[in-house]
């Protein structure tokens, strides 16, 4: 279950809130009808921070960022406001980058360097407010039957990302 456009699709945004927290248990069946409460079984009350989200990313098809619902928009953007509120990086992942720009595709190493990429880039970052700087390209392993060191260097540059909010996250909760 993910985010979905209508208000009884998909998960609710307070149950996000209390993903982020540490409230919900592993395994637990999320009823976008009925979002989770501090009375509802299985709630964890209280929680440590190996139990909360460290680092938020958001996936998004480079191909479906210009048609993007303005509700989906709405959602995203009510969720960030969310994450915001408790503190958590939030960092983008833009997918299939590949598939938007046929110079990418010829060359992945091009892909800092396509005006069309950076435009989608800035197209994000507009959408969900969120900074250029915390919108990563990668292309997708889709159809390869052997590595390809281009795609893993993005790949690999957008763990390294992740890792480094998360490790800001746990600097700041020490601080």
């Amino acid at each position: 279950m993910g985010l979905e456009e209508t208000p009884i699709g998909g998960i609710d945004v307070d149950d996000i809130t209390n993903i982020l927290k540490g409230h919900v248990p592993d395994r637990y069946q999320f009823n976008p009808s009925s979002p989770m409460h501090s009375d509802t079984q299985g709630y964890r009350k209280s929680v440590e921070l190996q139990d909360k989200i460290h680092c938020v990313v958001y996936v998004i098809d480079a191909c479906k960022v210009a048609i993007m619902s303005t509700k989906m928009v709405e959602k995203l953007a009510a969720v960030r406001k969310k994450v915001n509120l408790i503190g958590v990086p939030q960092l983008v992942l833009l997918t299939k980058v590949d598939e938007v720009c046929p110079s990418v595709a010829e060359d992945l190493r091009n892909v800092y360097l396509s005006p069309y990429i950076e435009k989608k880039i800035q197209e994000v970052s507009v959408y969900l407010g969120i900074p250029v700087s915390c919108v990563v390209p990668v292309r997708n392993y889709s159809h390869e039957l052997e590595l390809e060191h281009s795609c893993d260097v993005l790949l690999l540059s957008a763990m390294l990302q992740m890792l480094r909010f998360a490790d800001n996250y746990f600097d700041d909760v020490y601080e």
